[in-house]
């Protein structure tokens, strides 16, 4: 099972095309509507969250889907080291470094919202307790990368493996200790 740090965790929950990209060659998401209607366990997943932290890119492609801010009640935490053009959903800017935010967050239920690269960086700091990867049954042939191929491997132990209807897959994984 997934180790927890106090009495928080910092887990990821994200999608990936089969052929491993979270994103187009655009930098969109829109190949994900084709699986809108499939009910993952994302509304149980949120309700257990407190705070969502992202990259920069990340709160700039949420706040460009102009459908509001869809983690109301949430602690918002952005990793930047530039000031935000943008306050939709009170965001906190954190420049104080990974170590310092995952010891910031040792007792909140914090998830890193997309953001590959910040995600691979709290695994390979240790930080991040879990990440549900869901797999999706479609090829985009090119686009951003589910992980920066930069830095040293980092090993991880499935946990656990759900299929749902359309041929989406999930797959737990924790670093493996």
């Amino acid at each position: 099972m997934p180790r927890f740090r106090g009495a928080g965790m910092i887990c990821g929950y994200m999608a990936a095309s089969a052929d491993g990209y979270i994103a187009d060659a655009g930098g969109g998401v829109g190949w994900l509507e084709a699986f809108n209607g499939v009910d993952t366990g994302y509304a149980g997943f949120i309700a257990g969250i407190d705070t969502v932290v992202m990259g920069r890119k990340t709160y700039d492609q949420v706040i460009g889907f102009d459908v509001g801010w869809p983690y109301e009640g949430k602690r918002c935490v952005v990793v930047t080291s530039s000031p935000l053009t943008s306050r939709l959903g009170l965001p906190e800017v954190w420049s104080a470094g990974l170590p310092a935010l995952a010891s910031e967050l040792v007792e909140a239920k914090a998830w890193a919202v997309g953001g590959a690269r910040l995600q691979a960086d709290l695994i390979r700091l240790g930080a991040l307790d879990w990440l549900d990867l869901f797999v999706m049954p479609v090829f985009l042939g090119a686009g951003v990368p589910l992980f920066p191929s930069e830095g040293p491997p980092q090993a991880l132990a499935l946990q656990e493996q759900e299929s749902f209807e359309g041929g989406i897959q999930r797959l737990r994984y924790a670093p493996r200790t």
